[in-house]
């Protein structure tokens, strides 16, 4: 699989089976996301690697906190506070999207429900990370971690497994550390879903729909 083939065969993996991949196959596509760009070298991402245990434990916790309304105070947002309309309707058109694939009705929230909560088991992933970066850093750190996390899905794809990026973990700071028990100095930007994709299931046949090169490409003359 080259390049190309990789970047276009990636998607968000919702659903898993339960055979872990190992740490030596996890230790390897670590090393080669480490290849990642960052200006000055500084490299600044951190990745707390969670086995079943440890994951199972933040899960507990976590879908505790989510099912009985205990907020944390968030650190970022993941969406600006006012979204522009372009913006909204991509999000909504995805959500719409999965939620078809999975055959659940606009107003079915109880499924909708469950759904949400998936989020918070690492959709069942049997290994799941936890990314942070350092508070001190601006937008260009966070640009570099970004490509960090890009190198990590790519490498997982070459080794058969799949991801899913969950920045549904930074609601969550608090409990999150409680199990990775990172310095105060980092700030939980996302977790990471990563295991062999479960692909007979709906949810892992569904495509997110991609803009036309016009929408978002300018060409100067």
């Amino acid at each position: 699989m080259n390049i190309k083939e990789g970047i276009e065969k990636r998607f968000s993996v919702r659903a898993f089976k339960d055979e872990a991949p190992s740490m030596d196959i996890i230790k390897k596509i670590l090393k080669t996301a480490n290849s990642a760009p960052s200006g000055g070298n500084i490299q600044p991402w951190k990745v707390y690697v969670l086995n079943n245990e440890s994951k199972n434990k933040l899960t507990k916790k976590t879908l505790h906190n989510f099912d009985n309304g205990v907020q944390e105070e968030i650190e970022y947002n993941i969406y600006p506070e006012k979204l522009a309309d372009e913006y909204k309707k991509r999000r909504y058109e995805c959500g719409a999207d999965m939620y078809s694939a999975l055959s659940i009705e606009k107003d079915d929230l109880d499924s909708r429900f469950k759904q949400i909560r998936e989020n918070y088991k690492f959709f069942g992933a049997p290994l799941g990370m936890i990314i942070t970066i350092d508070r001190s850093f601006g937008n260009n750190g966070w640009g570099h971690v970004g490509m960090f996390l890009e190198n990590l899905w790519l490498s997982a794809i070459h080794y058969d497994l799949g991801c899913c990026l969950q920045e549904s973990w930074s609601i969550y700071p608090k409990t999150v550390k409680e199990i990775t028990k990172h310095p105060d100095n980092e700030i939980v930007w996302c977790g990471v879903a990563i295991g062999y994709p479960d692909k007979d299931n709906p949810i892992n046949k569904y495509r997110t729909k991609r803009e036309e090169i016009d929408s978002f490409a300018k060409f100067i003359e």
